[in-house]
């Protein structure tokens, strides 16, 4: 029998990703990071299925013989669709505080971080917005696609589907303005049409939505007087409406029609998480409720997922694919012929069974993680879950 793999990276190869990647990674937008050296085992093909049992192979020996028993039992394979919604717009090309990278090169390179950890366990696409046009609609660059084997990442690689996904991601320079609600309308049908076990939308910007021609505000939602610049030598203050029709039709903060375009997705079954990049500050209100109408609000004043750093922008995106590919319940594809005799391991230290703080049956064919145990694997502290039968279950 195969087993049952959980790969997620550890906190320290999050945080001192970056220190090491630095010397290998150019600056030019049409080359993606280099292969992440995460240490780990586990997973399959398999898992980039549609449902049914997952093919998730060790596929090492060396860890085999650290765990007790002589049967894996395999748990069911399921994956979740993640599309990431990347803001294309001139202002992500500018540089991250403390990086020497764009703030969209950053978010280039935490995507590959997650997917390096969980990409095995999800379906992912992306769309970049806007197109090559000023305000217009974003479109997909990358179709939702099976994650690679982790076998890659295990040996410090990039898998041909993550590369290509990062090659895309990577192909131009961001330009134009941030129509996120004609975006997110754009790809409904796209997104919506997914199959599998649920899809999650990941929707990362450094600004407020506008480009809503349409759209007439006064000076407290116009972006140019939010923001306090000059256009054409007239500074946008109290005194001068930089939206009006006249001088900047399309700045307006697009907020009522981006919050209905993620409500739809919600009505749909598709949560959106926000993440919001530096400059976007201003724009907490707006985000936040964008972050209610996913379903995926923090608590808090800043319900979004506001970061202002690199490391803060990798531990967002680590979050959120810990929340959509790991569950504390790991249902089971067989019963345990011995319920007795089955024991589970993180990594190769056995889990005991404990109804406060470890593992137990929620059902005959479930096993559910419970109290600190539960903790550490959705906080991506777990390389590998195995699931063992052959040896007296060990209880706490």
């Amino acid at each position: 029998m195969l087993c049952f793999s959980t790969v997620l990276a550890r906190k320290s190869a999050v945080l001192g990703f970056l220190l090491t990647a630095a010397a290998g990674l150019s600056c030019s937008s049409r080359e993606h990071p280099p292969p992440i050296g995460f240490v780990q085992s586990g997973g399959g093909a398999g898992s980039a299925g549609g449902g049914g049992t997952g093919s998730l192979d060790v596929g090492n020996e060396d860890d085999d013989a650290a765990l007790c028993g002589d049967q894996k039992i395999p748990a069911i394979a399921d994956p979740p669709n993640l599309y990431f919604v990347v803001d294309h717009s001139g202002s992500m090309g500018d540089p991250l505080t403390g990086s020497p990278y764009s703030k969209y090169e950053n978010a280039r390179i935490a995507i590959s971080i997650m997917l390096h950890a969980v990409g095995h366990r999800v379906r992912y696409g992306a769309a970049l917005y806007p197109t090559n046009l000023e305000c217009a609609a974003g479109s997909p660059v990358f179709a939702v696609t099976a994650g690679d084997p982790p076998q890659y990442a295990a040996k410090g690689k990039t898998g041909p589907v993550l590369d290509d996904l990062l090659t895309r991601l990577g192909a131009t320079a961001p330009a134009g303005g941030t129509p996120t609600a004609a975006t997110l309308r754009e790809l409904q049908s796209t997104i919506l049409g997914l199959t599998g076990k649920k899809t999650y939308v990941v929707l990362i910007t450094d600004g407020a939505p506008n480009c809503n021609l349409a759209l007439r505000c006064g000076v407290e939602d116009c972006i140019p007087n939010i923001e306090h610049v000059s256009i054409n030598g007239v500074t946008c203050d109290e005194s001068y409406n930089c939206c009006s029709p006249k001088v900047g039709a399309g700045d307006c903060v697009d907020a009522d029609d981006s919050e209905a375009a993620v409500a739809a997705y919600e009505k749909a079954g598709i949560d959106t998480f926000v993440v919001g990049m530096p400059g976007s500050e201003a724009y907490r209100a707006v985000l936040n409720r964008l972050a209610v109408a996913g379903n995926t609000a923090r608590p808090g004043n800043t319900q979004y997922y506001a970061v202002s750093d690199t490391d803060e922008l990798t531990l967002a995106l680590r979050s959120i694919g810990a929340q959509v590919a790991i569950s504390c319940d790991l249902p089971l594809s067989e019963t345990p012929e011995a319920p007795d005799l089955v024991n589970v391991y993180f990594d190769d230290q056995v889990v005991p069974k404990s109804d406060d703080d470890g593992w137990r049956y929620s059902d005959e064919n479930t096993i559910q993680f419970v109290g600190a145990t539960c903790d550490t694997l959705t906080a991506g502290d777990v390389l590998n879950v195995q699931v063992v039968s052959g040896c007296p279950t060990v209880v706490r």
